[in-house]
């Protein structure tokens, strides 16, 4: 699948190049200028990939104690819908643009399976609900047509849940993960105000342990915590409209 959505990426880019090149070939100088402050949305699609790894073996109770030490855990792969806004600010000299910019982005990648160690009873779900990245930008400019690459932090909101429906006992965490975000991207300033661009992102969030209470339906709390070690990335591909303020 993230050879796909890089596949996509890819193609989406070319596309919006060879359509933009037919209005506006390279030139010595760009005879648009990028530089300012901007805002917009962006929406596309987005996959994701979770890992829930159970890290305190043998007290915990979503596993069998059959299965080796460290590869008792649950993977989970969706591919959603996502979007969001964005902020940011360039500079652009001669043809070389210079920027940052900030954004926020909810998704729909959430995926429920059955377990591998108990399919009678047991079924776990991973999501990604949101990301933000901050990243820095750099971009080489033909005139209305801006390239750039673009790279810094990302953070997201990761749900992992693990639920015994005969015992009728649940699991689950929600924590802030902290990782970096890589991509690159093409824009194309429709008017002196409005640009339109696809954005390929590469969000990897890291991971979190957390230990938590296994929490039965009538209220009350399992004897034994579970912990699991959570890790989240996602490849995300983007259509971007964005003003941009100023002269």
């Amino acid at each position: 699948m993230k050879r796909l959505i890089a596949i996509a990426a890819m193609a989406g880019l070319s596309a919006t190049a060879a359509s933009a090149a037919d209005m506006a070939s390279p030139v010595a100088g760009s005879a648009y200028d990028w530089s300012g402050f901007y805002a917009g949305g962006h929406i596309g699609i987005a996959n994701g990939h979770i890992k829930a790894t159970d890290v305190q073996q043998p007290s915990g109770g979503f596993f069998t104690d059959l299965v080796p030490a460290g590869t008792e855990g649950f993977d989970f792969s969706d591919t959603n819908i996502a979007g969001g806004v964005h902020v940011g600010a360039q500079y652009q000299w001669n043809q070389f643009v210079l920027g940052g910019e900030a954004s926020w982005t909810a998704t729909g990648i959430r995926k429920t399976i059955v377990s591998p160690y108990f399919p009678d009873s047991d079924t776990e779900t991973g999501r990604i609900q949101h990301y933000a990245t901050v990243v820095g930008r750099i971009g080489y400019a033909f005139d209305r047509v801006l390239i750039y690459a673009k790279g810094g932090y990302a953070g997201g909101e990761v749900g992992f849940k693990a639920r015994d429906n005969d015992a009728l006992v649940t699991y689950e965490q929600n924590d802030w993960h902290n990782g970096y975000a890589i991509g690159a991207g093409i824009d194309y300033a429709l008017t002196d105000k409005l640009s339109l661009g696809v954005d390929y992102t590469h969000i990897d969030l890291g991971s979190k342990t957390s230990t938590g209470p296994n929490v039965f339906d009538n209220g009350s709390l399992g004897d034994n915590p579970e912990t699991y070690k959570v890790k989240a990335r996602a490849d995300v591909v983007m259509a971007r409209l964005s003003y941009k303020f100023g002269n």
